[in-house]
């Protein structure tokens, strides 16, 4: 909890915060149960960033990584890297020092070797692009890959994705508080392997397959003539005619395309790992599962009420004339404001967008923007109603966002932190978000006053309070959300 602020004197808090320096959690707190806009506005935005922030999300909870699990990702990266630049030995020798991870091998080993096993498994993600684009372009070069060779290997990661969905596919639990999380986990690296183990043409190679298995089917035109479409050998090659070939791509979309697999694989893997994880907590093919209740009938309910409910939510572009002219001759506070708002929570001319970004296979993951999406209409409304900035105002004082820091670390607190379960944290992340970047930087406006529709001061101060009241007013509305989602029995 924040600390009851001692008694300091407005001459104390302006010493102690001169220039920036000296200033502690404890005195920002201070600062900001005092009347904070009546304090000079260069002190209060320096406090700002002091003001104690929310830790992230991912700190409060996040799935367990075992060193087994980043060790393989680490080590794939490894292989990767060594083939690439073996390749690139071969193809230009000068070349091959730029055809690396980046450096982030070296710093997944590293997360490794210190026991930081998300983060190395992280590391390694991300030094897969490098990586895997590298060896990708090398072996096109060398004629070393086809094109159905990669399509067969993203059609296994396929596979293995549908295989897991289906596992999953009735949600068991047993703490519905922590296995919800441990689901969206799940299919969140479902979802992101299912994105990168495809490509613009693996359509052709998957249609093409599907026709050369129809047996005599087709061998007859129909007219009672002979349609050969066969090799000499004998071979079917009518499906190849719709094949592209690996000479039409450029060797970087081959090493794009590679990328993508060995990263989907990571993906896979991590999300086959995350499972059996929880099917050893929740008791599947370890005989309890008789005390695991499926979940999804709940979740299918919640997903078409939230649905309905948001059907009327309206556009932005419905919401912002409501407060911008169209003229646009006036655009101060007031508007920039409203603007913000409408553009952070409204959708651009789509009705229900969280569940278009999702594969209909992803339940939770549906539900889960669902609900997040109709938690931003409320704090939306929410917000408007605790706007302190009037249509006719020309400026604001720094000292409403101190105000309003106040109020929303206190929600965090009696929301999040009273509460901390791993599910209202990965159903909370937007909201911890914002309350994690409401830091004033003199430095957007300083030295660019004299440029037309430069960053204001005000720009800066009312954006970062924006951002702390629509973070409390998202922080309100989860609990609701999240008791909707766990319920059910």
């Amino acid at each position: 909890m924040v600390p009851n602020p001692p008694s300091l004197t407005r001459r104390q808090l302006l010493a102690g915060a001169a220039g920036g320096v000296g200033l502690t959690g404890s005195a920002v707190v201070a600062l900001g149960a005092t009347r904070p806009t009546a304090l000079p506005n260069s002190l209060v935005d320096v406090a700002t960033n002091y003001y104690p922030k929310p830790p992230a999300s991912s700190e409060l909870w996040q799935p367990t990584v075992t060193e087994a699990h980043a060790r393989m990702a680490v080590e794939l990266l490894a292989e990767t890297e060594a083939e690439s630049l073996e390749r690139w030995d071969e193809i230009d020798a000068d070349d091959r020092r730029m055809r690396s991870s980046g450096g982030w091998l070296g710093t997944a080993e590293d997360s490794l070797a210190d026991g930081e096993y998300n983060e190395a498994l992280s590391n390694a993600l991300y030094g897969m692009q490098f990586a895997g684009e590298h060896l990708g372009e090398a072996q096109a070069k060398q004629d070393a890959v086809t094109l159905e060779e990669l399509a067969g290997r993203a059609f296994e990661l396929l596979d293995r994705i549908d295989a897991v969905i289906a596992d999953i596919s009735g949600y068991p639990v047993l703490d519905p508080e922590r296995d919800l999380a441990w689901y969206t986990q799940i299919e969140s690296e479902l979802q992101v392997g299912r994105g990168r183990a495809g490509w613009s043409d693996l359509e052709a190679f998957e249609e093409s397959a599907g026709e050369g298995d129809d047996g005599d089917e087709g061998q007859d035109g129909g007219d009672g003539e002979d349609d050969d479409t066969s090799d000499s050998d004998g071979t079917d090659n009518t499906a190849n005619d719709t094949r592209p070939d690996i000479d039409d791509y450029d060797p970087r979309d081959v090493g794009d395309i590679t990328a993508g697999l060995l990263q989907a694989e990571i993906h896979v893997e991590t999300a086959e790992r995350y499972r059996d994880r929880l099917w050893d907590d929740v008791g599947v093919d370890g005989g309890d599962a008789a005390e695991a209740r499926p979940h999804a009938d709940h979740l299918e309910t919640v997903r078409d009420e939230v649905t309905n409910e948001l059907e009327s939510m309206p556009s932005r572009d419905e919401v912002q004339p409501s407060y911008i002219d169209d003229d646009g001759e006036r655009y101060g506070p007031y508007e920039f404001a409203h603007d913000r708002l409408a553009r952070w929570v409204f959708p651009a001319g789509m009705s229900v967008p969280w569940r278009r970004s999702v594969d209909d296979d992803f339940l939770l993951l549906q539900v889960l923007g669902l609900s997040r999406g109709l938690a931003d209409w409320r704090a939306h409304e929410f917000a408007v109603e605790n706007l302190v900035i009037e249509p006719d105002d020309d400026d604001f004082d720094p000292g409403h966002l101190l105000d309003e820091q106040r109020r929303a670390r206190s929600t965090y607190e009696s929301t999040i932190e009273a509460n901390q379960t791993p599910f209202l944290v990965v159903l909370s992340e937007q909201g911890i978000g914002d309350l994690r970047v409401t830091d004033v930087s003199r430095s957007s406006w300083e030295g660019y006053e004299d440029e037309e529709g430069a960053w204001t001061p005000w720009n800066e101060r009312v954006q970062n309070y924006l951002h702390a009241l629509l973070g409390r007013a998202r922080l309100r509305e989860y609990p609701d959300r999240y008791d909707r989602l766990v319920g059910g029995e």
